[in-house]
């Protein structure tokens, strides 16, 4: 018989972007927070939906969908902001060394303005494949892996090879 107690597991924390379903490692994620009074940012740069105030601080939210050559996501009742980690707060994280360089998230807390969170989705580490091959190349680079969950694959992103291109 299998001993799962000695299986290497991985979370991710699940969301919809356009009829799609994606997943950040929860290690990286610091909080989820509704998309509300989101000021917008002049001249921004076009993944950068404008900037919000966390408890006093300014939190950088960036639009996912745009990073993937879609427009700007409209902001409805679902829409959330899942907001990483900064680096200092990465480097702390026990047992965790991701496909990118802790660096690229950098000292600003970024968020990402998703259709709507779903579940935290549990999987053996062994069930994580690579990127499809049918991936366009330029859409490649943010996918670190896919899990497929009966009929929809969990498509697992990179979050420093998005913000390495966002900002």
């Amino acid at each position: 018989m299998l001993d799962k107690s000695k299986l290497k597991m991985a979370q991710f924390v699940s969301f919809q972007l356009h009829g799609a379903l994606f997943g950040f490692d929860i290690r990286i994620v610091k909080e989820i927070t509704a998309a509300v009074n989101i000021t917008p940012v002049p001249l921004k740069v076009r993944d950068v939906t404008g900037v919000i105030n966390i408890r006093g601080q300014v939190v950088l939210v960036l639009d996912i969908g745009v990073s993937f050559g879609g427009t700007e996501q409209a902001i409805v009742e679902d829409s959330q902001i899942i907001i990483l980690k900064t680096s200092a707060e990465l480097e702390v994280v026990a047992d965790f060394n991701p496909s990118f360089s802790i660096d690229a998230v950098g000292s600003i807390p970024v968020g990402f303005l998703v259709e709507a969170v779903g579940d935290i989705v549990t999987v053996e580490e062994s069930r994580i494949e690579e990127a499809p091959s049918h991936l366009l190349s330029e859409y490649r680079q943010y996918v670190d892996g896919v899990v497929h969950l009966g009929a929809h694959p969990l498509i697992i992103l990179n979050a420093g090879a998005l913000l390495g291109t966002a900002i």
